[in-house]
């Protein structure tokens, strides 16, 4: 029985961290959090604007007239898939493609930044779909001790 009151407030402190998620407009909903901390986290090194729509066509992030399609992956040590599954419009409304890397407990591992012209000659088919291998993004390869707002990312270090 004392481990349902365990259980019981590990869920009540996880609902109540989504719902403080919410309101400090980090998460806009229950869904996918690893995406939403991504374009967040972007959103807020670059001082971009979040797309209103979690489903919003082709971009995540509008700064400065540039649109940011941001793909985020939270990967146990264990996993060795080192991939990001994308749509590969050409036509797309898109500037960049950031992809953030963070280990299964959300601390940052890596991150890339690729012209989305780049980003369309990386993309392979695998399996029946359009992939991009993030050894291919190796010179996109952002230094995190370099992006900005460093009081942020020590949040995920």
């Amino acid at each position: 029985m004392s481990e349902y009151l365990e259980i019981a407030s590990a869920l009540k402190n996880h609902f109540d961290s989504i719902q403080e998620l919410k309101r400090l407009n980090i998460a806009t909903n229950k869904k996918d959090f690893t995406s939403q901390i991504g374009e967040w986290l972007i959103a807020e090194i670059y001082g971009g604007t979040r797309a209103k729509s979690s489903i919003q066509k082709d971009w995540d992030i509008e700064h400065n007239g540039n649109y940011i399609q941001v793909k985020t992956h939270s990967k146990s040590e264990d996993n060795k898939n080192r991939w990001t599954a994308i749509k590969s419009a050409e036509g797309a409304n898109i500037t960049t493609l950031i992809t953030i890397i963070f280990t299964h407990n959300y601390k940052l591992r890596e991150i890339y930044s690729v012209p989305w012209t780049e980003a369309l000659l990386l993309i392979k088919q695998h399996k029946g779909r359009n992939i991009i291998y993030w050894d291919h993004q190796k010179k996109y390869q952002l230094k995190i001790d370099e992006l900005p707002n460093q009081e942020l990312i020590s949040i995920f270090l």
